[in-house]
């Protein structure tokens, strides 16, 4: 498995691990400059590989150095020794869609981010692969993933921490952007059960993973409001951010996914429950700067 050191590879680690299969976890390194020696010690006798890896910021080399570089070597090494890939993919291939629309995954990707772009990269490059019979593979194209351990540069992650730092702080107000945008937020356990669900099913292609709903940012914010104690004033004059901006709503259609069998068991309150507790106590108690 790779990635299984970041927020979503923990827990895919675990929900592997949890369903009783052997797991292989390379060493830390730059697996696009490994040579084939160093892949057939990974993949030697491995049933498949989930793809956790990735960047969600960076320069545009690096973004495409991890988003697609990386799942074009690991393609051709998979399809070499026959195993099944799964790679994590981002509903941000989409771009921009109507609002009401649940994207499907044969809808067109028009990606606005350099981030996005370089995830379709990566995807297109599976497609092509599944397309020539080159390989098996499943793409989980993720909406927005909540829980335990989300990094303060996401919002739901800023949240949790500001808010719960207030409620210790006895501070009467928080500050955010517009929460006025609508996202399909997802539990990081669900999808972590999807991955292991796509590497032992005849899933294939593109497959959303989702909630299925879209759901204004402020009933996170709300959520988070009600679960802290919060008390204060909730306000939301900071300046927005241009990824809300450009892409306002945002619902996956998972009908792929449930026909195949899966079911999510986490809610949205469960998601937010996560947050909270797996904040740091130096995260949930520190006062916030002023």
């Amino acid at each position: 498995m790779l990635g299984a050191r970041g927020f979503l590879g923990r827990r895919i680690l675990a929900a592997l691990e949890t369903a009783g299969q052997a797991v292989r976890v390379p060493p830390p390194g730059d697996l696009t400059a490994a040579t084939r020696a160093d892949w057939d010690a990974l993949l030697d006798g491995v049933a498949g590989v989930i793809n956790a890896a990735g960047r969600t910021a960076g320069s545009p080399s690096e973004l495409a150095r991890a988003n697609a570089l990386l799942p074009a070597r690991l393609l051709e090494e998979a399809a070499r020794v026959n195993v099944k890939l799964v790679h994590l993919g981002s509903a941000a291939e989409y771009g921009a869609v109507p609002e009401g629309h649940a994207s499907r995954e044969d809808d067109p990707a028009r990606p606005l981010s350099p981030y996005g772009a370089s995830k379709l990269a990566g995807t297109v490059l599976i497609k092509e692969a599944l397309r020539s019979g080159r390989v098996q593979a499943a793409v989980l194209r993720l909406t927005n993933p909540l829980g335990a351990g989300l990094g303060a540069g996401t919002l739901p992650g800023r949240a949790a921490r500001e808010l719960a730092q207030a409620t210790r702080a006895g501070q009467d107000t928080v500050r955010f952007g517009p929460l006025g945008a609508r996202r399909d937020f997802v539990d990081a356990r669900d999808v972590a059960r999807a991955a292991v669900h796509a590497l032992t099913s005849d899933l294939s292609g593109v497959v959303n993973m989702g909630s299925g709903q879209a759901r204004p940012v402020r009933d996170l914010v709300d959520g988070l409001v009600t679960l802290t104690g919060f008390r204060g004033q909730i306000l939301e004059d900071a300046p927005g951010s241009p990824r809300s901006g450009d892409v306002p709503y945002q619902r996956a259609d998972i009908s792929r996914l449930r026909d195949s069998g899966f079911t999510l068991r986490h809610t949205f309150h469960d998601s937010l429950d996560s947050l909270l507790c797996g904040l740091e106590p130096t995260e949930a108690r520190s006062p916030v700067p002023g």
